[in-house]
């Protein structure tokens, strides 16, 4: 681990990805509360998320996935069926649409549990708490405010798009069951393209760094996007690297030879993933929030492509050791 490598986690209580955090709010008020947000990042596999966007590294492959098959899955790793209305459609809901979600809202509030949401005051996702009708107001909060949202702007902020999701039916499951989905989803992520549109400029999983490395070659990046994917990608492998070394404290198999082999595997993992968290230190010190750096600036640039290039190769060695892993707990 390199010496004073910046912590964005604020020592794992803050992440920067904004559906895992609110998610985890979510989760506050359910059974599930027990779950760290440690926990979280890794049982939803958020913590080895990688979307970059291979023309400019834009700053909208941090959410360029189907919001609503991929938060479904991740929640039913958790225990949770759920329901949903919208998508990343770049739709305006429809008055019937708009009159769905709030009937699903009203229903959730009062059973007492949030809603994840998307867009309420900026593009990010955020959590919505609470409701008055006479008001005709939601009472909402992402990163940039904590406040009320009339009913008539949900799903009509800055991208104009309904997007919410609630937590309805429990679903039995315990943390090895939880690790083994997360394994899956994180190696699918890896290995495989999440896009049924051939003509898509993201790449997910190791061909996202090839999209980054890519960009960063033609030196037509934008400073916003690539600094902010940088730190993204840096606190999801911080997490990751933390998941991997709690299971390798703690985890307890169907036997005591699976216990034993899961933690050794895991701890593996756990070093790949800090070294990849090493190599991403690297990159958002070189290219810093909110300043951004000039990375197409020849020079800046290939050192940009230099750190991206070895933490793929790091990625990879931790991808090969989930997969060992998975292939133990699937045997």
């Amino acid at each position: 681990m390199i010496a004073n490598r910046p912590d964005y986690t604020n020592n794992f209580t803050h992440t920067n990805l904004t559906d895992t955090g609110s998610i985890y709010s979510m989760l506050q008020y359910t059974d599930r509360k027990d779950l760290s947000l440690v926990e979280v990042a890794g049982y939803t596999a958020n913590a080895f998320r990688i979307i970059i966007d291979r023309e400019r590294v834009n700053v909208a492959g941090y959410s360029a996935f189907e919001w609503p098959m991929h938060h479904q899955e991740q929640l039913a790793n958790l225990g949770f069926q759920t329901r949903y209305e919208g998508g990343p459609t770049e739709i305006p809901p429809t008055p019937e649409d708009l009159e769905r979600a709030l009937e699903m809202i009203a229903w959730s509030l009062d059973r007492g549990i949030p809603l994840l949401s998307w867009d309420l005051f900026v593009p990010e996702f955020g959590i919505i708490y609470g409701y008055d009708d006479e008001s005709r107001t939601l009472r909402c909060r992402d990163i940039s405010k904590d406040g009320e949202l009339p009913y008539e702007k949900l799903g009509r902020g800055q991208v104009h798009e309904l997007y919410v999701l609630a937590l309805t039916d429990p679903i039995p499951t315990d943390r090895r069951t939880m690790l083994l989905g997360a394994l899956r989803m994180a190696v699918s992520h890896a290995r495989k393209q999440g896009y049924k549109r051939e003509d898509s400029p993201y790449r997910n999983g190791l061909a996202g760094y090839d999209a980054w490395i890519e960009a960063l070659q033609r030196h037509n990046v934008d400073v916003f996007g690539n600094l902010l994917h940088g730190m993204y990608v840096y606190d999801q492998r911080l997490f990751a690297a933390e998941f991997l070394r709690q299971i390798a404290a703690n985890y307890e198999g169907l036997t005591a030879a699976e216990t034993d082999e899961i933690r050794q595997i895991a701890g593996d993992a756990a070093v790949h993933y800090d070294r990849v968290a090493d190599h991403l230190a690297e990159f958002v010190t070189r290219f810093p929030f909110p300043q951004g750096g000039d990375p197409n600036d020849p020079a800046e640039a290939a050192e940009a492509v230099r750190i991206l290039t070895d933490a793929r190769s790091n990625e990879e060695q931790g991808v090969e050791v989930l997969e060992r892993m998975l292939k133990v707990l699937e045997t």
